[in-house]
């Protein structure tokens, strides 16, 4: 079996880098999933702590170290699925 994408270039132009980055965008939210697991399973990981940038009412900035939200990370890993379920994408192997 063979599949030939074709695209009538440079009217398609936006079409056709929305499909050559089809592979990046499933690794991003793979990332993104792992790093979620990682804090909710391991308490490590980009979500364990991170800082946030605040301005006071001078607009003077600061910043603070916050930890990740457990219930809020379980939120967006549920949410991911339940995404990549309803667009029928696949797994990544």
């Amino acid at each position: 079996m063979r599949a030939i994408l074709e695209f009538s270039l440079p009217e398609e132009q936006d079409d056709h880098a929305y499909a050559l980055s089809g592979l990046d965008a499933l690794l991003v939210i793979s990332d993104l999933e792992n790093e979620i697991r990682s804090k909710l399973r391991y308490d490590s990981g980009e979500f364990k702590e991170f800082n946030v940038e605040s301005y006071d009412d001078d607009g003077k900035k600061s910043n603070r170290r916050v930890k990740g939200c457990d219930d809020t990370l379980e939120q967006v890993w549920n949410l991911l699925i339940r995404f990549k379920s309803e667009r029928n994408l696949p797994e990544l192997v």
